[in-house]
Parts: structure tokens; sequence; C-alpha cells
């Protein structure tokens, strides 16, 4: 039943997931396929490239969407268990 609860969560929020795992200019910026201005957390293309293909950064940028998430409650107790399967 939790993972099922979680794929909803993640069917539901997928572009922001996209957007802060390879920290994207537009994509996925608040959850929606092309936002109207760029993120101050987007990168260029060619270092989205260099990214995908060295794995460490994304690694780093997961790291650092939990402790977003988790230092300035940005998802309550229930959505941070869904998005992340840990408690606080």
């Amino acid at each position: 039943m939790f993972w099922v609860q979680r794929l909803k969560y993640f069917l539901k929020h997928w572009k922001l997931g996209i957007h802060l795992l390879f920290r994207t200019k537009r994509f996925g910026v608040n959850n929606k396929r092309c936002s109207d201005f760029d993120s101050i957390f987007g990168y260029p293309t060619k270092t989205i490239w260099k990214h995908i293909l060295t794995i460490k950064p994304i690694i780093k940028n997961y790291k650092l969407m939990r402790f977003r998430a988790k230092a300035c409650y940005f998802l309550d107790d229930e959505e941070y268990k869904l998005a992340f399967g840990k408690e606080r």
C-alpha cells in the first residue's frame, strides 16, 4: 500500500523531480512543462549533459533536494515520507 502511495506521488510531481535532480532551466519549475522564467538553480544544457554522464553531481543534487525539503519544510511530514521513504 505504501509503494502505491509513493508511486502516485511520483507520478504527480515527476516534472519537479527532474528539475531538481538535473537542475534544468525551465522544465519542471513549479511542476510545469515550460516555465515563463529561468530557475535560479538551473544549469546550461551543456553542464546538464556533463552531469548526466558523470553521475556524481546527480547524487549530490538528490542529497541537496532532500536537505532542502527537510530543513526548509517545503514538504510536510507525510509528503516527505512519501517522497523519500524516510521520516524527518
